[in-house]
């Protein structure tokens, strides 16, 4: 999914305990100190949030339960500039795996 997603999008992660102004610029970011993690925005060319974790249920985090994946793909599909839809499909079948497999961990 990795090799997928960086046709379109730069990971860029931000270590708000250990990287110096990490909990700044996540503030600044999300507009809030408040918040899971972790949290994820798209940000456009200019640094502009294009749209974030933030789904109707609050911070999807580590997008394993139904919704939450529901709205990690609405954030792919309304971003997207390379992606096919073959690819979102791909990313689609592959997080419905993983989050199946951790929710069954769960389960026992």
């Amino acid at each position: 999914m990795a090799s997928l997603l960086a046709r379109d999008y730069i990971d860029l992660k931000i270590d708000t305990d250990r990287m110096t102004l990490g909990k700044e610029v996540a503030k600044r970011l999300r507009g809030t100190e408040k918040g899971g993690i972790p949290w994820m925005v798209i940000l456009d060319g200019d640094g502009k949030a294009l749209i974030d974790a933030d789904g109707p249920d609050g911070n999807i985090g580590c997008p394993v339960q139904p919704g939450e994946r529901t709205h990690f793909l609405k954030m792919i599909t309304t971003t997207r500039n390379k992606l096919s839809t073959e690819d979102v499909a791909i990313i689609s079948s592959e997080l419905t795996k993983f989050g199946d497999k951790i929710l069954e961990g769960f389960k026992r």
